[in-house]
């Protein structure tokens, strides 16, 4: 969606918006999104300033790090950036405060807020991925899904190099 900044009245704009799969470039990553994103975005202007307000919900279906079975997961995403006119000065110090971190800076009138909510959606997609919290994993042996079936693989196994400070362990945890 592209926004006129220059047209947008002074205070409160609200708008609702869905994005798709392919209107997000969302095609070569590890996860699918579910139906639509659906936005919400709330600009709030003074003057030459914009306040940008984001918050989504979506659902995707992601394949578990440690099972590798595919599960579903709702998201609701908030983010705040701040568009400001002109170009960023340049300082070589500079102490960086959380809304400067947040602050886009344009220069023609319209912003484009697809690429933003593709951010979002991409980085609030966990780095390992898991179905359950207690998620079993597979066994190393024979590959079963440990949340399903007990294989008998993943008995306690000792290094024998480890056993006199396993003794010791076991030593100090019965007393």
């Amino acid at each position: 969606m592209i926004v006129n900044l220059e047209k947008l009245k002074q205070g409160r704009n609200e708008f609702q918006v869905e994005y798709g799969e392919k209107e997000l470039d969302l095609t070569k990553v590890d996860f699918t999104l579910l139906g639509k994103v659906r936005a919400h975005l709330l600009f709030f202007k003074s003057r030459t300033n914009v306040k940008l307000s984001i918050e989504l919900t979506y659902r995707l279906r992601m394949t578990c790090s440690r099972c590798l079975e595919e599960f579903e997961r709702d998201f609701n995403e908030k983010s705040t950036y701040y568009l400001k006119q002109g170009q960023e000065e340049y300082r070589e110090e500079k102490h960086l405060t959380d809304e400067d971190i947040f602050t886009l800076y344009y220069a023609v009138e319209e912003i484009d807020v697809t690429p933003l909510v593709r951010e979002m959606v991409i980085l609030s997609v966990p780095m390992k991925p898991l179905c359950r919290e207690d998620c079993k994993g597979l066994c190393p042996v024979c590959g079963a899904n440990l949340n399903y079936e007990n294989c008998g693989h993943t008995q306690e196994k000792v290094d024998p190099r480890l056993l006199k400070l396993k003794e010791l362990k076991d030593l100090l945890g019965k007393s």
